[in-house]
């Protein structure tokens, strides 16, 4: 995985803030970063596991991941995930969620 560094300094910082307020399990990227297949256009797929998430949660995640977005000038999508949906719900055999325990990296 090939990131530049503005895009490292925007990783570190959403894992830092994860981290600190948000019960933060595990956090990965995904897709065509992991694979070493991006091009100059592609965004940076992020997987965020929380003990806890609700659509509050998700909300201000959203913001903040628009507000790191503009500061190192990326483009950081995110697929949110609860630790209970993963453990108790469907989730864990969904298409998505495989691909990225195929392909994801721990970061």
């Amino acid at each position: 995985m090939l990131l530049k560094e503005n895009e490292k300094s925007a990783l570190i910082e959403l894992k830092k803030v994860l981290q600190a307020n948000y019960g933060l399990i595990d956090f990965k990227v995904f897709g065509s970063k992991a694979r070493g297949e991006d091009t100059p256009e592609s965004d940076i797929d992020v997987m965020i596991e929380l003990s806890q998430l609700n659509p509050l949660v998700e909300a201000e995640i959203d913001n903040i991941v628009f507000r790191i977005n503009l500061k190192y000038d990326c483009f950081i999508s995110t697929v949110i995930f609860g630790e209970e949906e993963l453990t108790k719900g469907p989730m864990d055999e969904s298409p998505l969620y495989k691909a990225i325990e195929r392909e994801g990296i721990q970061f």
